[in-house]
């Protein structure tokens, strides 16, 4: 936890400055979700910008070689499967932001 007291403290500035702006949200949405404080944790918002600069990486990789990805009609078994849960979710998700 963090206090003025004991030197660990951040401005969400500073906060913002140390770790970005999303790696500040993923270290948030990690700092728990119960009626309990909040405990924010330097190692998980680092670990979230290493997440996001590996994920970025990784798309920047696929765009370069998009040509030798698979390409075709999408009718195997495995796309379907796929294409199914996508479905699944978006009804969940549609049924949800209605209630």
């Amino acid at each position: 936890q963090m206090s003025k007291s004991t030197g660990n403290f951040l401005t969400l500035t500073q906060a913002v400055d140390k770790f970005s702006a999303d790696g500040m949200r993923l270290a948030l949405a990690d700092a728990g979700d119960t009626v309990e404080d909040a405990n924010f944790v330097e190692a998980m918002a680092d670990a979230g910008i290493l997440r996001l600069y590996t994920w970025v990486e990784w798309v920047k990789e696929m765009i370069v070689n998009r040509d030798s990805l698979r390409s075709g009609p999408a009718n195997t078994f495995n796309d379907r499967v796929f294409a199914s849960e996508m479905n699944a979710g978006i009804m969940k998700t549609d049924q949800n932001y209605e209630k």
